[in-house]
C-alpha cells in the first residue's frame, strides 16, 4: 500500500511538473483551472488509498470534477 501511496504522488507531482513546463502566459483562468483539478484529484486519491472508508468520498469528489470538466463551454460560442 506504501508503494502505490508513492507511485500515485509521483505521478501527481511529475503532472503537475509537465503543466507548469507547457504553461505560458502565467496563472490565467484555465491554468489555474488545470493546476487546481491536478491537485484535488492527487489529494483525493491519495487519501481514499490512506483510509478505505474514504473510498466513496474520493470518488465522489472525481465525480464532481469529471462533472465541472464536462461541463466547461468555450466563451466564444
Amino acid at each position: 500500500m506504501d508503494q502505490l501511496q508513492w507511485v500515485i504522488a509521483s505521478l501527481g507531482a511529475l503532472t503537475l511538473v509537465g503543466i507548469f513546463l507547457r504553461m505560458q502566459g502565467g496563472f490565467g483562468p484555465f491554468n489555474l483551472r488545470i493546476v487546481g483539478i491536478t491537485l484535488i484529484t492527487t489529494i483525493a486519491a491519495l487519501l481514499a488509498l490512506r483510509d478505505p472508508a474514504a473510498l466513496t468520498a474520493a470518488m465522489g469528489i472525481l465525480g464532481a470534477v469529471a462533472g465541472y470538466l464536462f461541463g466547461i463551454k468555450d466563451p466564444s460560442k
